[in-house]
């Protein structure tokens, strides 16, 4: 029975929340979250919609959502606080004036019949006084040492938070305190073993109080300032300057605090003329003794100074040593004779010898392996350096010593007996000998002096440049002037010699005679053989054969007339048991004869060659030229007409013949001889 009534209790209180919703009031507007600055007016809303009579709206709010107002009426403890807006459209619109800091916290507006609408919380805000504050790094640091910079803020409210940058780098801050009470709240930074990178650096705090619509952050930065020794960089380590020029030095120094540079030259002072400006040293027509190594140094009093090195160098044209000799004297046939040519610049100069007036260059120092005259002469050492215009200075060589005569030691000369001769010594010296002297040493060793007192003797000296040259004729040779020529030249470093030997021979008259004759001969040949062809082209002789030495006919058939490109046959043997030959060809009428080559032919054999021959082979066979025989030819036998003809001619008496040989031009001697065929083309007589 009991649960039946508590059922029932349930089911009627259900009810009764129904029906009391079901005429329920609604928000047309709730209260919202806000944030106003410390001092101004804010305004919180709310309103509904179908109040009741019954319905009564409470305003609740800090501190712990104490009553502030029911309906429109407002409590007295809350005079800055007033309800506003149209009752009868349903608001109630909270109003706070010169908001407090007390005022801040949540604030809650219901009604009988309304469904709760939350809570809205209002943030008063109180800007911070100021910046935040920094401590540590007012003062440089030194490179690798730490640094703890500190930021602090006061007042505020709500607090701020502290966040450090390295320009719009987030930083890590380390040990951060908050004193709420105090109000006040601080982070720190700190920094491990700074850099000389860190010099310069803008390390900043700030402070935010997280409405940046109602107030700014605030931030506070400090600059690092870290020092740092000196550091050298060497633009330009090398500098080359032409001597005369500027040249300028420079040390470029990265330091905190700024260096004080100094400069000095490694192992010598520094110029005079040389000006220290800060990182620069400045040199104004430098010369060759500038050159060097100059060092800089830059010191701030923090260790370690930096240091840094320039070379100068100087460029300056070839020098040649003055001291050089003008002339050097050297003995002929020294052996291994050099000449050093000393010469400095920069850069450094290529030395070579260069003969005068000629483009045979030698590597310096000039040398001989063995000194001859013909090395007298003026020499040029000449030094070129790139970019400058060579340098040259002359040394004359002067070579003295014995005499020398050119040619070989000794020579052999032949002359006829009664001829003149003429012989030839050329000297080269220095000093020159006063004279040439010529002397004979004959078959028996005994020595004369020969000179132009002799009536046969012709001595001419001519002088040169350290040459000499003397000449000799002989006029008439003969046994007393036959011997050993010795001609000598002899100087103050001694004597020399050549040896000629001259042999005598047999006189030249027989010689001449035989020349003569043989002349003779081979003219009156030439002659003969000139009316040779012509008798043979007049048809005066070749129709009939030389019978031979027994007067019996060579063929029974008479020969026919040889053609142009023919030679004849042998027709036969002579009684002496030698061969009759004719060989003829016609060379457009022109017959060049020549001397024989031989010497062994007898004067009574007469040969003639014709240059062109057409070899035997060639001929057309005996009877074909018999048929081809034109008629009424002459048919006499070729020996007759040549016997007779020849007879015409040789009207001269001729020398009586040699044993076992016929008198030339007989009637059975008529010979025509082909004596060289090795020469085609020649014409021989003999």
């Amino acid at each position: 029975m009991a649960a039946c009534v508590t059922v029932w209790l349930k089911t009627l209180a259900l009810f009764g929340v129904i029906v009391s919703r079901t005429n329920a009031a609604v928000y047309t507007a709730v209260p919202q979250s806000n944030a106003v600055l410390k001092g101004t007016t804010v305004i919180i809303p709310c309103s509904f919609s179908g109040l009741s009579s019954s319905d009564v709206v409470v305003w609740e709010g800090p501190p712990n959502f104490r009553i502030i107002a029911t309906g429109r009426t407002v409590f007295k403890s809350f005079s800055r606080h007033r309800i506003i807006g149209d009752a009868s459209r349903g608001e109630f619109n909270l109003e706070i004036r010169r908001v407090s800091l007390e005022d801040g916290g949540g604030y809650r507006c219901t009604a009988s019949s309304a469904d709760d609408a939350g809570d809205a919380l209002l943030t008063v805000i109180d800007p911070m006084p100021g910046p935040p504050e920094l401590t540590g790094g007012e003062y440089p640091v030194t490179a690798g040492s730490d640094l703890m910079l500190r930021c602090r803020s006061r007042g505020g409210h709500p607090v701020p938070t502290l966040s450090w940058y390295n320009g719009t780098r987030l930083q890590k801050s380390t040990n951060v305190k908050l004193d709420v009470d105090g109000g006040q709240v601080s982070a720190n930074l700190a920094i491990s073993r700074v850099e000389k990178w860190d010099n310069g650096v803008n390390m900043t705090c700030v402070a935010d109080q997280g409405f940046p619509k109602l107030v700014q952050p605030r931030a506070a930065s400090r600059n690092i300032r870290v020092n740092y020794p000196p550091s050298v960089l060497v633009p330009e380590p090398s500098v080359h300057v032409i001597e005369g020029a500027s040249a300028n030095l420079t040390c470029a120094v990265d330091s905190n605090p700024s260096a004080i540079v100094s400069w000095r030259r490694h192992g010598d002072p520094l110029p005079l003329k040389g000006l220290e400006s800060g990182p620069s040293f400045l040199l104004s027509k430098v010369s060759r003794q500038d050159a060097g190594v100059y060092q800089c140094t830059a010191d701030n009093s923090v260790a370690p100074p930096g240091y840094g090195t320039v070379t100068l160098d100087v460029l300056y044209k070839p020098w040649i040593d003055p001291t050089m000799d003008e002339k050097v004297t050297v003995l002929n046939a020294q052996d291994d004779f050099t000449l050093e040519c000393l010469a400095e610049g920069n850069p450094k100069p290529t030395v070579k010898w260069r003969r005068k007036d000629t483009s045979l260059y030698w590597e310096n120092p000039l040398r001989f392996h063995r000194v001859r005259y013909d090395v007298q002469g003026l020499y040029e050492c000449v030094a070129t350096s790139p970019g400058f215009k060579e340098v040259k200075r002359q040394t004359f060589i002067d070579v003295v010593g014995k005499p020398h005569i050119r040619g070989s030691p000794s020579s052999t000369a032949t002359v006829a007996k009664g001829g003149a001769i003429r012989l030839v010594c050329d000297v080269v010296s220095d000093p020159l000998p006063n004279r040439i002297k010529w002397v004979l040493q004959n078959n028996q060793g005994i020595e004369k002096d020969l000179s132009s007192v002799d009536e046969d003797v012709e001595i001419i000296e001519t002088k040169a440049d350290q040459e000499m040259s003397s000449s000799i004729t002989v006029k008439k040779v003969g046994s007393d002037r036959e011997g050993t020529y010795l001609c000598k030249g002899t100087n103050m470093f001694g004597t020399a010699h050549r040896e000629i030997q001259v042999d005598l021979t047999a006189s030249q008259q027989p010689m001449t005679i035989i020349v003569v004759s043989v002349l003779a001969v081979v003219v009156l040949v030439a002659m003969l053989t000139l009316s040779f062809i012509i008798a043979v082209r007049k048809g005066w002789i070749c129709e009939q054969k030389f019978p031979d030495a027994a007067d019996t006919p060579i063929a029974s058939r008479p020969i026919p007339p040889a053609p142009k490109y023919a030679r004849k046959p042998r027709t036969g043997t002579n009684d002496s048991g030698v061969e009759d030959l004719m060989e003829l060809q016609e060379l457009d009428g022109t017959l060049k004869p020549r001397p024989p080559p031989r010497v062994d032919k007898e004067w009574t054999s007469v040969g003639l060659s014709y240059p062109g021959l057409v070899h035997s082979s060639s001929l057309p066979p005996y009877s074909t030229v018999e048929r081809d025989r034109p008629d009424g030819e002459d048919t006499r036998p070729s020996s007759r007409i040549i016997e007779e003809d020849w007879q015409a001619v040789m009207e001269p008496p001729v020398p009586p013949p040699k044993d076992g040989a016929r008198r030339l031009l007989r009637k059975d001697i008529a010979r025509l001889d082909v004596v060289d065929e090795r020469q085609p083309g020649s014409c021989e007589i003999f």
